[in-house]
């Protein structure tokens, strides 16, 4: 199992309307969630890694909380269900109720549901534009919290008191870690992907009877699927992050739904199975085109430096008139650029076309994150694509690279001796990253560069081969 720290995740709750995508996006300092001025404009649950005062969390946005007496459709109860998940994921909620006009009947039907997830929470009155609504502040302290923090996630004011009110409670707290899968042999491949682009119907193919299945693991973090498959060349752990909502209780929540009916998909946590996982099946469904969920975890894969396989599903439903392979190819590469290691495989698994390949693919990607590099290869190859580029200067400075190691494995990870590695510029580390793919094969793996400065047992063992 992969090694992570145990992140804490965030909830942005609240009933419609109260600013929860703008505080969100006031967090990140980006325009990351639709925002509009009616209710209602956040369906699905955005979410982002981020870092206040160096302490990093995620950070999720939710749909509004509507009235217990809201006629529901059943959009609106899988957007309910949205917000259950994610304040059953949640270690902090941050509550936010509209400063203008003080607590509502709204607020009180979203304040039990939060009380019913039985989690620690702060309390953001957002909208306190005007020193006029300090009234409304007292009254809601029957929310039942202890303390309240006035702000404006437009204008950002007090953002800095909410900052350090979460970091502080997040002191208190221990985030509570979902493993996926631990202690088990082999190499952990998670499907991830967003909601019906078909990773329970590639999950079932893929341990369907055409592989040799050797054991469903039990055990393991409820709403995950894990089931092995074991040839000659050793054992996969497959696990499906689309568990399917039976009829009973989510935690603590009491909410029941009709056995069946409902795809419990949570990107939280696939973001879990992504962290336990040494590959990666991103899932794409190619009748929809990419979205920014496909985009978001395809880029927390890559961050984690994982072994990542795209796969393109449904390919039996597009029009091969319209749209061939080689052109849908360029499209997700343009689309996924940061990803141009990984190798994609087009498959269809209701029909089961193709389903074989992935094993293939999974093996062949564990040997390159294995792969070592002998330091001497290393630096004779290197040292000659550096001696025909070499660092440019920065401020005056020229950085010289002089010594070249590879330190692990799991990703490779080659660390970089240099005279000035702060003077190094992102686009000659990514020079240098394309040129040892260009020697050895490291398809399908993300690859670690470090920087470090020369140190004086280096500067010692130098001078002695001069």
């Amino acid at each position: 199992m992969s090694e992570n720290a145990n992140i804490p995740v965030i909830a942005i709750v609240g009933r419609p309307n109260v600013g929860k995508s703008t505080l969100f996006n006031r967090i990140l300092g980006k325009q990351q969630a639709v925002t509009a001025d009616w209710a209602g404009t956040t369906r699905d649950r955005l979410y982002a890694r981020t870092t206040w005062n160096s302490t990093e969390f995620i950070l999720v946005d939710t749909a509004g909380i509507e009235s217990e007496g809201t006629a529901y459709t059943v959009l609106d109860e899988d957007v309910k269900e949205q917000v259950l998940v994610a304040l059953d994921e949640a270690d902090l909620i941050v509550f936010i109720v509209d400063a203008s006009v003080g607590p509502t009947k709204d607020d009180d039907n979203a304040i039990r549901m939060v009380q019913k997830a039985k989690k620690p929470f702060i309390v953001a009155a957002n909208k306190y534009d005007s020193e006029k609504y300090l009234s409304n502040l007292s009254e809601l302290h029957r929310l039942g919290a202890s303390e309240i923090t006035p702000i404006s996630a437009l204008t950002g004011r007090n953002m800095g008191d909410l900052m350090d009110g979460i970091v502080t409670n997040l002191k208190d707290i221990e985030p509570q870690r979902k493993v996926v899968i631990d202690n088990e042999e082999g190499i952990n491949v998670a499907i991830a992907g967003r909601p019906n682009v078909g990773k329970s119907s590639l999950f079932n193919a893929l341990i369907g009877k055409k592989l040799a299945i050797i054991s469903d693991i039990a055990g393991t973090t409820r709403d995950f699927t894990i089931s092995s498959f074991e040839d000659e060349r050793g054992k996969i752990n497959f696990i499906d992050t689309a568990g399917i909502r039976r009829r009973g209780k989510v935690g603590d929540l009491g909410t029941k739904y009709e056995e069946g009916k409902i795809e419990k998909y949570s990107v939280l946590r696939s973001f879990r199975a992504v962290e336990d996982a040494d590959i990666v099946l991103i899932l794409i469904d190619p009748t929809e085109g990419l979205t920014s969920q496909d985009l978001h975890i395809a880029g927390f894969a890559a961050d984690q430096a994982k072994g990542v396989v795209i796969v393109v599903n449904k390919w039996d439903a597009i029009d091969k008139d319209e749209t061939d392979m080689q052109n849908y190819l360029a499209y997700l590469h343009n689309k996924i650029s940061f990803l141009p290691f990984a190798p994609v495989v087009f498959v269809s698994a209701k029909t089961s076309k193709n389903i074989e390949k992935i094993p293939d693919v999974v093996f062949e990607v564990t040997e390159a994150r294995a792969r070592r590099i002998p330091t001497s290869e290393l630096n004779l190859l290197i040292g000659a694509d550096i001696l025909k580029k070499s660092p440019p200067a920065k401020k005056n400075v020229l950085p010289k690279i002089n010594y070249i190691t590879q330190a692990d494995i799991n990703p490779p990870t080659f660390i970089f001796f240099s005279s000035h590695p702060e003077h190094i510029h992102f686009s000659y580390k990514r020079y240098l990253e394309n040129r040892i793919r260009d020697h050895w094969d490291f398809s399908g793996t993300a690859i670690r560069l470090v920087f470090k400065k020369k140190n004086a047992e280096y500067n010692k063992k130098s001078k002695k081969k001069k």
